[in-house]
């Protein structure tokens, strides 16, 4: 019997052009594909930016607190009623709100996110930051995220070279009295101030007693679910109208993500670009396979005329089908890999190549030239035999 893989490997080869634009037609579907699947997951994993940033294992939020910028307020004293909970080392406050910023050169007004905490009880993994704590608890003293967008100013050049920054701040006197780097603004404001509580409740005129997350870090080897289940039992039987959740900060993150995802444009839009790749590479691949198959008809009417079954003939197809999958999936993830890279330094996206995000796109591939193949065998119908003696 003649080897199937040599003669699929012909069919493909034989015309070389023709095998040149099925490879950069399979290659561009890779390439869509590849890059709205990368969009779609650096800004779902921009959106825990803040989240990465606290150091907890649990946090304490609003029950109707669904995502980071639409975080909702609640009293302090559950904070209090979580630290009486055996097995938690410590229950701080996080404040969070949004504010306006003075760009210092244009004098023109911006939004800025705005959180804050005690000094003396730390809850961001921010080494920049935290080696600032004295310097916070100066009165109006703020500290500016340097990868900020650049509507307020040349804030991170100007802070380095001549020190000490006077703006304003909700149309209060503010010192920017240091820089931080976290970035992260793609779905939110586009910067970030960092202050201590006192100062936050200055310049916002915003109680205390008002928190937006209780950052809770439990003691070694205690584990989160049975605290989450203690502060459960522990509110009294009147509060159960009271709207807190105790939640673990991976949790946190995962409701984050499902809310852009679910709750706005951004999953959908990203997808449907991973189907027009989809669509687009399965045409161009059914093109090539049913020109293939109708310039090579009689090829396919002499194999069944000595013998050769229709099932292997449909076997030569799909298998010319995944080697032309493959021979324009390998260079679309070469070529994805520094595209990635230029991306992430563009953007400041978290784009990077997974595992996960190579396997489905080889499989939507794969799956994209097999369907197309089984699309154009339609046309080995027609080859009949005794077409052969006419």
């Amino acid at each position: 019997m003649i080897p199937k893989i040599p003669i699929a490997w012909l069919q493909i080869t034989y015309q070389k052009s023709r095998l040149l634009v099925t490879i950069l037609g399979v290659t561009f579907a890779v390439l869509l594909m590849f890059i709205q699947l990368a969009f779609r997951d650096g800004l779902f994993e921009n959106s825990v930016t803040m989240h990465k940033a606290l150091q907890a294992d649990l946090v304490l939020l609003h029950a109707d607190t669904n995502y980071f910028f639409g975080i909702k307020q609640f009293p302090r004293n559950y904070l209090y009623r979580v630290l009486e909970i055996n097995g938690v080392a410590s229950a701080s406050p996080f404040y969070f709100a949004d504010a306006n910023f003075r760009n210092p050169e244009t004098f023109v007004t911006e939004p800025i996110s705005l959180c804050a905490f005690r000094p003396d009880q730390p809850v961001l993994n921010l080494s920049e930051v935290n080696q600032s704590l004295e310097i916070l608890q100066q009165p109006n003293a703020v500290l500016f995220d340097q990868l900020s967008s650049s509507e307020y100013g040349s804030i991170a050049s100007v802070f380095k070279s001549e020190g000490v920054i006077n703006t304003e701040l909700s149309n209060k006197k503010i010192n920017i009295v240091g820089l931080f780097s976290l970035g992260g603004g793609v779905m939110s404001q586009n910067g970030l101030v960092v202050t201590s509580d006192l100062n936050y409740s200055e310049l916002l005129n915003i109680p205390l007693e008002k928190v937006a997350i209780g950052v809770i870090k439990l003691k070694p080897g205690i584990k989160p679910e049975n605290i989450i289940e203690q502060f459960s039992k522990k509110l009294p039987k009147e509060d159960n109208g009271i709207p807190v959740k105790l939640i673990t900060l991976n949790k946190f993150m995962e409701i984050e993500k499902e809310h852009w995802a679910e709750s706005t444009p951004i999953g959908f839009i990203f997808n449907l670009g991973t189907i027009i790749g989809l669509v687009f590479g399965g045409v161009i691949v059914y093109q090539i396979l049913y020109s293939q198959i109708a310039d090579n008809l009689y090829i396919y009417a002499t194999f069944k005329a000595i013998g050769y079954s229709k099932l292997y003939l449909v076997s030569v197809v799909i298998q010319q089908a995944v080697l032309m999958s493959l021979m324009g999936y390998i260079p679309g993830f070469a070529f994805c890999i520094f595209l990635y890279r230029f991306i992430e330094n563009a953007t400041r996206l978290p784009v990077f190549m997974t595992f996960s995000r190579a396997l489905i796109v080889l499989v939507l591939t794969i799956t994209m030239c097999s369907l197309a193949g089984l699309l154009a065998m339609k046309k080995l119908q027609s080859a009949d035999p005794a077409d052969l003696f006419h």
